[in-house]
């Protein structure tokens, strides 16, 4: 079995520090403008809109943003999902637009832009957006992708799936590659900026395209399938919106090892956690590497910053680590045979110990369940509802 002190990264230096807080801000300016983010208040601005999540979804979505720039929305058709990103924006005066996917994107035209036929460039949708994100470095924008798997991500999505990875590699005085380097002296210099979030809804049927795990190791996936119809939700005042900074939203690390609380206990739990989680889906090649680890334990380190907002419809407190691991490695777990039925049946046993304990891990017990059963009655089975 794996040394958990094989995976934990080395402190931070005191420059690695100083890169985590927001150019031009002293390293407390992060802490200072999260003490003025109200979770709580997004909630009831989207209950008296009329819409209803629980109180981890929206907390989940937000840490998420906060932990990687890039999140999947997925589960049942007509739950929000594509309303989400809409609503939060509203609530915290960012900006946010949707484009929807079309099935004929085969490549990265309708995003980044292509030359027309009198050689004149044409900026995509992504492309001008990031510029306008840009421009307006103080406000955070999200830009939304509706339906995004009814075309292949891998198709028209690969070039900026290695532009928001490269943030995480960047030294502080190296420039990032530009969205479209071929766009020309007007666009040919425009970036994902800090202030920018890409997000995807999706559903999954048998009209839509499943991800590769190129896809899902980058993103973080918010399933949405619990389903309460006796909820109405709105007849209140719609309370004026937030008017929350950038820096609300600014990640304090792009790696675990660059991250200034990357020495705090939670770590710990959370390596401890995933190698023995590693260790069970090795044997079935569906194991993660560092940049996953690192993902989990800054999204565990944001939470902690609004722990009261992780629970439940009923008030029941939900952990972190738990939704992490349901956001990030089991959508990975797809297929048929013995080699899948033995793994989620020791995933179960992981996760819900038998003898009448607690469960140790209640939001991926549940999803493993749900993916045993499936295997059982169809011969295949994945993440997805």
């Amino acid at each position: 079995m794996a040394d958990v002190n094989d995976y934990l990264p080395a402190a931070p230096t005191p420059a690695a520090l100083a890169a985590a807080a927001p150019v031009n801000q002293p390293a407390g300016a992060v802490a200072s403008v999260m003490d003025t983010v109200d979770i709580q208040a997004v909630l009831d601005y989207i209950e008296a809109r009329g819409f209803h999540f629980t109180p981890w979804q929206v907390a989940s979505y937000i840490t998420a943003i906060r932990t990687k720039p890039f999140v999947i929305l997925a589960g049942v058709s007509g739950t929000g999902k594509s309303a989400l990103p809409r609503l939060v924006a509203d609530a915290t005066g960012a900006v946010a637009t949707t484009v929807p996917v079309r099935p004929d994107w085969n490549d990265s035209s309708e995003l980044l832009g292509y030359k027309n036929l009198k050689s004149d460039f044409e900026p995509g949708h992504l492309l001008q957006f990031a510029r306008e994100a840009a421009e307006n470095l103080d406000k955070q924008y999200f830009f939304l992708l509706d339906e995004m798997n009814i075309a292949r991500p891998e198709y028209y999505f690969a070039e900026v799936l290695s532009r928001i990875e490269e943030a995480g590699v960047l030294l502080d005085d190296e420039p990032a590659t530009p969205l479209k380097q071929d766009a020309g002296d007007e666009w040919g210099k425009v970036v994902i900026p800090s202030n920018l979030a890409i997000v995807g809804s999706v559903n999954m049927d048998e009209t839509t395209f499943g991800f590769s795990r190129k896809v899902l190791d980058r993103a973080f996936v918010i399933e949405f399938s619990d389903v309460d119809l006796s909820l109405i939700g709105g007849g209140g005042a719609v309370a004026a919106p937030q008017q929350w900074h950038a820096d609300a939203w600014r990640r304090e690390g792009a790696t675990l090892a660059g991250h200034p609380r990357s020495g705090d206990p939670s770590v710990v739990r959370v390596i401890e956690t995933l190698t023995e989680l590693n260790d069970l889906l090795q044997p079935a090649q569906l194991h993660f590497g560092y940049r996953v680890r690192d993902e989990i334990a800054m999204f565990v380190l944001a939470a902690e910053q609004q722990p009261d907002q992780f629970e439940s419809m009923e008030g029941g407190q939900i952990d972190p680590l738990d939704l992490a691991i349901s956001m990030k490695v089991l959508p990975r777990i797809q297929g048929s045979g013995p080699t899948i039925s033995n793994l989620l049946k020791q995933l179960g046993e992981w996760a819900q110990p038998s003898g009448g304990a607690a469960s140790a891990f209640p939001v991926s017990a549940q999803r493993i369940d749900l993916m045993q059963r499936r295997l059982v009655e169809t011969g295949f089975t994945n993440y997805w509802t």
